[in-house]
């Protein structure tokens, strides 16, 4: 059985037309003498180009999207988890002070932390603070312990050596990649690539 273009005589649409070929058949088209079928050849020939224009700009639509996507996940996560002081501890930033453990929470959120009471160098006093990452070894509630705290967190952190912010990273990349990835699969711009195809297809018949 033939191709729907044999059958109803309508010149196959070549797979791949550069813009030299493009520009080649508008050039053609302005010319004089031409048969009917060569210039309905040379409008398949635009109809082509055009089509993979489109295909390129919905492409990249779709990237940017993806992207676009994925960096704001990332930047969600990352203020959830409180990436940005916790490298902000890590490089020496924050007030320093002593951490007064009292009782261990869990959420579905962060896990279990430690939470208590930061005290800083200047006599101030925070209240309701979680230690991000693991205590010392051997300490629990009541025990003091040395810590610093980035202004406006919810966090304190180890005075020196502190990897929160590596875990953190890690959490931030892995749900942005996820999202990242199930906006690439997703059939965004299918309708309007096929819509446009039916209107292709339609003027060639």
């Amino acid at each position: 059985m033939g191709s729907r273009s044999q059958r109803t005589g309508t010149p196959a649409r070549p797979r791949h037309v550069s813009r030299r070929q493009a520009a080649q058949a508008r050039e053609e088209l302005a010319a004089d003498g031409l048969s009917h079928h060569e210039r309905r050849a040379l409008h398949t020939v635009l109809r082509s180009r055009a089509a993979t224009e489109r295909d390129r700009r919905r492409q990249l639509t779709h990237l940017v999207i993806t992207v676009t996507g994925a960096a704001i996940v990332m930047v969600i996560v990352a203020l959830s988890f409180g990436l940005i002081p916790a490298i902000a501890a890590a490089n020496g930033g924050g007030a320093t002070g002593s951490f007064v453990v009292m009782s261990q929470v869990c959420s579905t959120k962060t896990g279990c932390q430690w939470v208590g009471t930061f005290k800083s160098a200047d006599g101030e006093s925070f209240t309701g603070l979680a230690y991000g990452g693991v205590l010392p070894a051997g300490d629990g509630p009541g025990s003091i312990i040395p810590a610093r705290y980035p202004r406006g967190s919810e966090q304190v952190y180890a005075l020196r050596g502190s990897h929160t912010w590596v875990y953190d990273l890690i959490i931030t990349l892995v749900v942005g990649t996820a999202a990242g990835a199930a906006l690439w699969i997703s059939p965004l711009g299918e309708r309007s690539r096929h819509h446009s195809r039916y209107r292709e297809d339609s003027a060639c018949t």
